[in-house]
């Protein structure tokens, strides 16, 4: 029962505060994971939840799966396929990078690890949290090109760094497998989550359109139906071997392109229930995991999750876009917009929960310490961050709008024009990123 009173308050807390906090450096996830630390057993011990407890796992996976699919949803299809380069950059060097680097730092930092261990704890951070990157790729400062790339980096490497935590779980567990087994692996993982996706997003967005077209359905239902196909999507590439994450991901986007009519009820649950399931998750997160973290504290830990926030990303992500063209600023933009959140919850729960694999306890807690550090320190800076980098990608300051002369009597005055262009720079501004 006590546990439902903190659930009912936590959702007091989001209705009362939603609005109020808009505009400040105190986000939703920081509140909600300070609540968790504050009721869990590390101080007030009123809520007690292991990190194994299902509850955990299946929570997590089902705000992960809401979340992918609902922000995929609102991408701007057209952009993404003009400016994929970025992305594709991100999700196809960067994140291997990333997994390599961070088993690197990890040799450095934490040598009482294996390699293997270390290779997990790596994959198990590469991925960056669509929910707790909202304040980056929402930011009306920063140019859309680099906020659609940063959305759909978010959206994909969840998915795709799942091959490695699985690959490398198998490796750590001695389970022998050759290079092309591992291959196969890599391809059905990936592969069948973009098909199962792509399926689901189109068949269910056209059932949805088609009833929301001949008033057989109900604002309320709207949103329950989108929420199946999210659920459609994740559970049958599960089943067929696929990958649910990229199923949920591609779904929404395919969703989005397809049933125009219903995404305006896909952005009212992302809004709402979306929003609430991430913030329940943060809440368990600062409940269950964080009491674990704090009991076995070690320097080395802290420094390892610090230097994978501050170091790891960075130099993935300056591999990544090296010959890209884009400015310094741009690369320390993408690279510190990278937040831990949701998907490396699931992850170091898989970890943790997996009998027999060395060193999971040890996994376990530095991810939990570079998830909390991730909270706060991204959540306290990423208005501030956004503002900076969107000062500085816009250049010089606009010329003034041009003021015609006083029109003579009967005569039109001219139309204004802005010396930079009906966009007001904003092309200028989008080569400048």
């Amino acid at each position: 029962m006590t546990d439902i009173l903190v659930v009912a308050l936590a959702v007091l807390a989001f209705s009362v505060l939603a609005g109020r906090l808009g505009g400040t450096p105190v986000t939703m996830p920081m509140i909600f994971t300070t609540a968790g630390i504050l009721l869990g057993p590390a101080l007030l011990d009123v809520v007690r939840l292991d990190p194994r407890d299902e509850l955990v796992s299946v929570l997590a996976e089902a705000t992960l799966v809401v979340v992918l699919f609902t922000d995929a949803s609102r991408l701007d299809l057209r952009t993404v396929l003009r400016e994929h380069s970025m992305a594709l950059r991100l999700l196809l060097v960067g994140l291997p990078a990333a997994v390599l680097i961070g088993t690197g730092a990890g040799w450095l930092l934490l040598p009482g690890l294996p390699l293997v261990a270390l290779a997990v704890l790596a994959a198990t951070l590469a991925p960056t949290d669509a929910a707790l990157g909202q304040s980056f790729v929402e930011s009306p400062s920063v140019p859309s090109r680099i906020r659609q790339t940063l959305n759909v980096e978010s959206g994909l490497n969840d998915g795709l760094a799942v091959p490695f935590v699985v690959i490398l779980i198998d490796v750590a567990l001695d389970r022998t497998g050759s290079l092309s087994d591992y291959a196969v692996l890599l391809v059905q993982i990936v592969g069948l989550g973009f098909l199962v996706g792509g399926l689901s997003g189109w068949l269910g967005g056209r059932l949805l359109s088609w009833a929301h077209d001949r008033s057989w359905t109900t604002a309320a239902s709207l949103r329950l139906g989108v929420v199946a196909v999210a659920g459609a999507a994740y559970s049958a590439a599960e089943v067929l071997g696929g990958n649910g994450f990229v199923a949920a991901f591609v779904a929404g986007i395919v969703v989005g392109a397809t049933a125009r009519p219903v995404l305006e009820h896909t952005t009212t649950f992302a809004r709402s229930e979306g929003q609430l399931l991430a913030l329940l998750t943060f809440l368990l997160f600062g409940v269950a995991i964080v009491g674990d973290i704090l009991a076995d504290l070690e320097w080395r830990y802290v420094v390892y999750a610090l230097a994978s926030l501050l170091v790891v990303r960075m130099l993935a992500t300056a591999l990544a876009l090296l010959g890209s063209g884009v400015s310094a600023a741009t690369v320390l933009y993408v690279g510190w917009a990278g937040p831990r959140g949701l998907a490396s919850i699931v992850y170091a729960v898989l970890v943790v929960t997996t009998a027999g694999l060395p060193m999971s306890e040890e996994i376990f807690v530095v991810a939990g310490w570079t998830i909390l550090l991730s909270v706060y320190l991204h959540g306290l800076s990423a208005a501030w961050v956004s503002r900076r980098y969107g000062a500085s990608v816009e250049g010089a300051p606009r010329a003034p709008a041009y003021q015609p002369p006083a029109a003579a009597a009967g005569a039109r005055a001219p139309a204004r024009v802005s010396p930079q262009g009906p966009d007001g720079g904003l092309r200028a501004r989008w080569r400048r990123a």
